[in-house]
């Protein structure tokens, strides 16, 4: 069975997106809606994947996921 991307998100991206975005609802909620109904981050529109690079300092989407 596949995992969705939300599901393989590492933990501590997880919880650095919940603090990020504690008084912005509404963003956390469609970053989390996004990444639970897609398996491939390729999938994921620009605006979602930058958010989580930018949130979790990342230099590339695919490292915010576990293998």
């Amino acid at each position: 069975m596949k995992l969705s991307l939300y599901e393989r998100l590492k933990p501590e991206h997880k919880q650095k997106l919940s603090e990020h975005y504690a008084e912005h609802k509404f963003s956390h909620r469609e970053i989390v809606e996004v990444l639970s109904s897609e398996y491939f981050f390729t999938e994921v529109r620009y605006g979602i994947a930058s958010d989580v690079e930018f949130v979790c300092n990342l230099n590339f989407f695919g490292d915010a996921f576990s293998e």
